[in-house]
């Protein structure tokens, strides 16, 4: 998928393991804001980028946007590997490098993987995710794109000001999902 942005071309591209450093500048990069994501600057190795690409590439899918050879967003979801969890991806994530963030990237490169659940992973049926209480601009990205609310984790999450609330667990389910391609 290829759009503009400004007067640059923005391609949304599924990931491979040579995008593992690019990958892990991005997330450096956001977790360098108060709440850009959940893991913190030093936590984002490349033993952790490696960890959730590598399940992604094997069974699940990881997407980026690039702009000029640049990876300015990446959304990933994968398989728990658990016999009873077969027909769900988990543990997905999404960043948005802070210089595009608000202008419908997220939204764009997060609609081109549940696309590709759609159309190339029918045996899919549910994608799910947490999003933090005080993030609501996430949780509202999340409801456009078909995700319900499912609940709230009330006490799990550390907040960088230091408060704890609570986290938002979201589902979503796949329109195309059959058993027969499971």
């Amino acid at each position: 998928m290829k759009f503009q942005i400004s007067s640059t071309l923005v391609i949304i591209r599924k990931s491979t393991l040579d995008d593992l450093h690019s990958i892990q500048e991005l997330y450096q990069t956001v977790a360098r804001i108060s709440g850009g994501i959940a893991r913190k600057e030093h936590e984002i190795s490349e033993a952790y980028i490696h960890n959730f690409l590598s399940k992604s590439l094997a069974n699940g899918c990881s997407m980026v946007a690039e702009e000029e050879g640049k990876v300015i967003a990446e959304v990933h979801t994968y398989s728990f590997g658990i016999e009873c969890f077969t027909h769900l991806f988990g543990d997905t994530t999404i960043c948005v490098h802070p210089e595009y963030q608000g202008i419908g990237l997220g939204r764009k490169v997060f609609s081109a993987l549940l696309e590709y659940v759609m159309t190339e992973r029918r045996d899919i049926l549910r994608v799910e995710l947490h999003a933090r209480e005080s993030n609501p601009k996430a949780i509202e990205l999340y409801q456009k794109l078909g995700f319900q609310i499912e609940g709230r984790a009330l006490g799990r999450v550390l907040d960088p000001d230091g408060s704890i609330v609570a986290d938002v667990p979201m589902g979503w389910l796949n329109p195309n999902f059959s058993r027969d391609t499971a």
